[in-house]
């Protein structure tokens, strides 16, 4: 399982467009199944947004975000991992 998210420009632009793509791995009952996953998903939006609030909001960003779940052997569901990678850059 995967998500990702992206969005630049303005601070308050960035937000509104993160919100609206977060919804969709947490969006009930298509999103991310996986309930781990889907807290991993939660509290990187939070940190995100956080991070954000320490910028001035007429400053421009560039925001990334992606993560990925699996298992060391999927059959069985063992071994179970998750990689997330997060991104902010000051925008051009």
């Amino acid at each position: 399982m995967s998500w990702s998210v992206s969005a630049s420009g303005k601070i308050t632009e960035v937000k509104a467009e993160l919100d609206k793509q977060f919804s969709y791995p947490l969006a009930e009952p298509n999103g991310l199944a996986d309930e781990g996953e889907r807290e991993t998903v939660r509290r990187i939006r939070d940190t995100i947004t956080q991070c954000l609030e320490t910028f001035d909001p007429e400053k421009t960003v560039k925001v990334a975000a992606n993560g990925h779940m699996g298992f060391a052997k999927w059959d069985s569901k063992e071994g179970g991992y998750q990689e997330v990678h997060v991104t902010i850059e000051p925008g051009s």
